[in-house]
């Protein structure tokens, strides 16, 4: 699933291929994705207009319209932007198609189509009805140590909690715990103040390491867990089989060396 990293690169490609260029056409392939917009005010809005920047918070992509509306992406499992110039090159999967006048085209492609597409009048109200926590990219150390103040549930709960701290998921929660060395189930409260200032700057680490990979179309580093997360991986500091658990519905892979269970 994209999670912040991957919506940033997104953010940034959309910044370089389809500012300030006038939609001539907009064509919705597959209507189930979209949220409070039917198809054809989708195209009422879009087409004429131009996209003049965009915005990201967490894991949700604002791209700012000159009539005053916000197109608001959600990439879900498998979502992506793809940008090309011929009309031959239209993706497999992509369940809305953008024409630009410059006959240049931007594609919404989500194969197994858990994305979902909105338009909003304002982005913060958006956000404050999806009660969605403060940005994982932009929160400051004090903020995030004031996330776990009279909180009881495990680390990784709190971290992917998305009304909590928005744009760290699944994947990204695992690598944070792993390289600050803390089991998932460990309760936020048992945490020292040390430690919880760590893990905000293994965070930042991360999403930056993974951020820059993703931009030079580069994998992450062999250090990383991430690469090792499939079925019998093995810790990149041994050979410690990883191991896997079920965190509020989601499946944690870690180290059982390095990522000692809370007793």
């Amino acid at each position: 699933m994209p999670e912040l990293p991957e919506v940033e690169s997104f953010k940034r490609y959309m910044d370089k291929t389809s500012l300030n260029k006038t939609i001539k056409s907009v064509e919705v392939k597959n209507p189930e994705i979209l949220q409070k917009v039917d198809k054809h005010d989708l195209k009422n809005k879009l087409e004429e207009h131009q996209f003049q920047y965009t915005r990201r918070h967490g894991k949700y992509l604002f791209a700012y319209l000159d009539n005053d509306y916000w197109l608001v992406l959600h990439f879900g499992m498998t979502g992506k932007l793809i940008y090309f110039k011929d009309s031959d090159q239209s993706p497999l999967y992509d369940r809305i198609l953008i024409g630009f006048k410059d006959k240049t085209f931007l594609a919404f492609d989500d194969p197994r189509k858990f994305g979902k597409i909105s338009l909003v009048n304002k982005m913060d109200v958006f956000i404050k009805e999806k009660k969605l926590g403060p940005d994982a990219w932009e929160i400051g150390l004090k903020s995030f140590k004031n996330l776990f103040k009279s909180r009881k549930g495990a680390i990784k709960t709190v971290l992917m909690n998305q009304h909590i701290l928005a744009g760290v998921g699944n994947i990204y929660s695992d690598e944070i715990l792993f390289q600050a060395c803390i089991h998932p189930k460990t309760p936020v409260n048992k945490l020292k103040n040390k430690k919880i200032e760590d893990v905000y700057t293994i965070m930042k680490e991360v999403l930056k390491t993974a951020l820059d990979r993703n931009m030079a179309n580069q994998k992450l580093p062999e250090s990383f867990l991430i690469p090792n997360r499939v079925e019998n991986g093995k810790c990149p500091n041994s050979d410690t089989k990883l191991e896997t658990i079920k965190i509020s519905g989601r499946t944690a892979y870690y180290c059982p060396e390095c990522q000692k269970e809370p007793i």
